[in-house]
């Protein structure tokens, strides 16, 4: 039934956004801070160009895989034995970035505003919501991600507009920071940012044609890349090296800083209702893809009954670092050096794969 509904540009393109952005709330910032310094900005266009390049090469490969996910493509290229390895990668990628993030996210809603909640308690309000979503199913949650999506942007982008006042421009100098050496080579592996744009890969049988798979990845590409940009260079004006690599949250951080008369305080409430709702949507699309992962994986018929085992998996996982600097280093560190192989070398091997396969047959019925 899932494979009869298609989504529009618009849904499919907030809910890539929503998922490269949301770590705008949790740790990117700083990140883009740590390479590039004072040319954090430099550093986070040269990661978006380097997502665009690596965007364009697998569409155009993919031009022979029309309406084929990422893992129809392994299933072509290796019949059963390429589904079920393209499939577990694909699960594994998701269940480390969905578990790590969960974590993060509630160590982080438990420092600002619940401090006294044990984290188990924090992290049932995301559990709900992934079981719910994923019984709803996909199409409650892209609609979802086209309603929240914008509101999320502009609470993100009122911010962004208040905090402004604390800007100082010549914070930027020295203009290239770190060094060329620490922007342009070491920062080359953090084109991981932009991992989760492998999610449009599983929704290539939800998008009418190759045409709105080009235009939505391209508009989410775009749009992310500015609101990466955004972060980053305001982040850097408004917290100079090295207080910049001090703080954590930094987007709450910068919320802090906002005082609009005397009526008008805690501004980083609006902060909150942003990160609190894209962070959900986050997790409860990764939580779906998941179990649409393993059912397409071994075939089976229906989803529904996998997902309170692997909720349960899920939040065990979650709960494995001990603390909220662990489960950061766990993304920054490890995931976000290496993800950028499932994401881009992964589809172009496996598409370049199958194009030799389709030229092979061509030439066997000529």
């Amino acid at each position: 039934m899932e494979k009869k509904m298609v989504f529009g540009n618009w849904e499919v393109a907030t809910i890539l956004i929503n998922a490269i952005c949301t770590k705008i709330f949790i740790n990117f910032p700083r990140t883009a801070a740590e390479y590039g310094g004072s040319a954090s900005w430099i550093f986070t266009i040269y990661i978006s160009l380097l997502a665009f390049v690596g965007f364009w090469i697998i569409l155009r490969l993919y031009k022979d895989m029309e309406g084929k996910d990422i893992i129809d493509v392994g299933e072509y290229v290796g019949k059963d034995i390429g589904r079920i390895i393209v499939g577990c990668i694909i699960m594994v990628f998701l269940i480390y970035v969905t578990s790590v993030y969960m974590r993060t996210f509630s160590e982080s809603i438990k420092l600002i505003a619940l401090t006294n909640s044990p984290i188990s308690f924090v992290e049932m309000f995301f559990l709900v919501c992934m079981i719910g979503g994923a019984y709803f199913g996909l199409e409650s949650i892209g609609r979802l991600h086209g309603i929240l999506v914008p509101l999320i942007a502009t609470g993100f982008m009122l911010i962004i507009i208040m905090v402004s006042n604390n800007i100082e421009i010549l914070q930027v100098f020295p203009l290239l920071g770190n060094g060329i050496e620490k922007i342009f080579v070491s920062g080359a592996l953090k084109v991981s940012v932009f991992s989760e744009i492998l999610l449009l890969f599983l929704l290539v049988p939800f998008i009418k044609n190759n045409k709105n798979l080009k235009k939505s990845g391209y508009v989410a590409l775009g749009f992310s890349s500015a609101f990466l940009l955004i972060s980053s260079f305001v982040y850097i004006t408004v917290f100079p090296m090295p207080v910049a690599l001090e703080r954590v949250i930094p987007i709450f951080q910068m919320a802090r800083l906002i005082t609009i008369g005397r009526f008008f305080q805690r501004i980083e409430s609006v902060f909150m209702i942003a990160w609190v709702a894209a962070s959900l949507l986050f997790v409860t699309l990764n939580f779906y893809f998941i179990v649409y992962a393993f059912k397409k994986t071994f075939k089976l018929e229906y989803y529904k009954p996998l997902i309170f085992p692997f909720a349960i998996l899920l939040m065990n996982i979650s709960l494995f670092p001990p603390n909220l600097l662990s489960a950061v280093k766990l993304e920054t560190e490890y995931f976000r050096n290496w993800a950028w192989i499932i994401t881009f070398v992964m589809p172009i091997i496996l598409l370049w794969l199958a194009r030799i396969k389709i030229g092979k047959g061509n030439k066997n019925t000529a």
